[in-house]
């Protein structure tokens, strides 16, 4: 009895955390990412502080006076900024909602005698049109603090309810790197798979210039344009990083669930041609019998009430076998690297396999917040399908097992 309701443990285990991955891959947004980390010299972009004051000139040797000059304020430099603009001019009218933000985790933010860590987003445009936090109260960041740096934040609710209790947090301020930034917004956060920190903020682009990670982000509008993407993602920001295609990685979790699927599928399409086969060969011999005892005329109606079904079931049976066909080779079409040039040269099977071998061995991989939830749900759907088949060979073994002793 203890057997048995182990063996039953295990198959609810395996539906639950089948369940449960399944759910989880749907929260992931499908989109595109390369992800890079930045380069040294961005460390040393923040602006020296302008001094509005007047510098006098050294004396005229004539003994003229002079004008005092007017110090100009140094440009604002964004070089990232400047990257994404150019990356939106080549790549926005093929991938839309083209954005690119900036993570640094376990950063301070301080008020007065209060101090709070987070995982601190440095934001580009558009990235709010990609990811969606919701914000509950004030505004959202726009391209014009990313263009100006304006010294605007927003708050997590956790964050801003420890530094301002049930004061109203818009307009106050916190300090970020000994900087006054002022609250613009307060969005609604929790916490995701993937981010160490359990509080975060999101100020504009190029506001932080060392950032730990950068990730250029796209909506995915086919799995095809992938490598495209990848290219010119290259092209703009350097060949050192990850590009990551969410919804290739999604059907990727699914592989094995899709395998499993197309042996039930192919098992199950057999025993119904099987049995349709017989059932067919039963209705003509019917027919047969029924035309040496009437007339063509009469025969029409019966003929049509008996052949009409099994026909409408073959059908069926093809609709059916064509669809396990195409389930069969989608994944060809997902993962076009699979599959050699040539498919009739052994050396190009050779050539492809040490292609993926090596794309998998390779021996730095960034990963994204997203990408880390991808693997984790995977890894449920995996080891759930995995306890769902343990129980289904223990029914089979023990079905054989009674047939034998029989």
């Amino acid at each position: 009895m203890k057997r048995r309701f182990h063996l039953s443990f295990l198959l609810l285990a395996g539906i639950l955390m089948l369940g449960a991955g399944l759910i989880g891959l749907t929260t992931v947004p499908d989109l595109m990412q390369y992800a890079f980390i930045p380069q040294a010299e961005t460390d040393a972009l923040t602006p020296a502080p302008y001094q509005a004051e007047t510098e006098a000139l050294a004396p005229d040797p004539s003994g003229e006076d002079t004008e005092p000059v007017l110090q100009q304020p140094p440009e604002i430099e964004t070089v990232m900024l400047d990257k994404y603009d150019k990356a939106l001019e080549g790549m926005g009218s093929t991938f839309p909602g083209l954005t690119l933000h900036g993570i640094r985790n376990n950063t301070g933010l301080d008020v007065i005698g209060q101090s709070q860590s987070v995982c601190l987003y440095a934001i580009g445009p558009s990235w709010n049109e990609v990811y969606t936090p919701r914000i509950v109260n004030g505004r959202e960041l726009v391209r014009l603090d990313v263009q100006k740096q304006n010294d605007v934040i927003i708050l997590d609710e956790k964050t801003a309810f420890k530094f301002f209790q049930a004061e109203d947090p818009i307009g106050r301020t916190v300090t970020l790197n000994g900087t006054e930034m002022e609250v613009a917004g307060v969005a609604a956060h929790s916490r995701r798979i993937g981010e160490t920190m359990e509080n975060a903020a999101w100020v504009p682009l190029d506001k932080v210039t060392d950032c730990e990670l950068m990730v250029l982000s796209a909506a995915s509008p086919s799995v095809s344009l992938f490598s495209v993407f990848q290219k010119q993602a290259e092209e703009y920001f350097g060949s050192n990083g990850t590009a990551i295609s969410l919804k290739k990685e999604k059907i990727r979790a699914l592989m094995p669930l899709l395998l499993v699927f197309l042996v039930v599928a192919i098992w199950l399409l057999k025993r119904w041609i099987s049995w349709l086969g017989g059932y067919g060969r039963a209705r003509m011999a019917e027919v047969r019998a029924e035309s040496r005892r009437r007339y063509a005329l009469h025969l029409i109606p019966y003929l049509a009430g008996k052949l009409l079904p099994v026909a409408l079931m073959i059908i069926a049976t093809v609709a059916a076998c064509y669809g396990v066909a195409v389930l069969a080779v989608k994944p060809l079409w997902t993962f076009p690297e699979w599959v050699p040039e040539t498919l009739g040269e052994y050396p190009s099977w050779i050539s492809k396999f040490w292609d993926l071998t090596s794309a998998a061995a390779k021996t730095i991989t960034i990963k994204t917040t997203e990408l880390a939830e991808v693997q984790f749900w995977s890894s449920l759907i995996l080891w759930g399908t995995i306890l769902i088949l343990l129980r289904a060979a223990k029914n089979t073994l023990a079905g054989f097992s009674r047939k034998k002793e029989d």
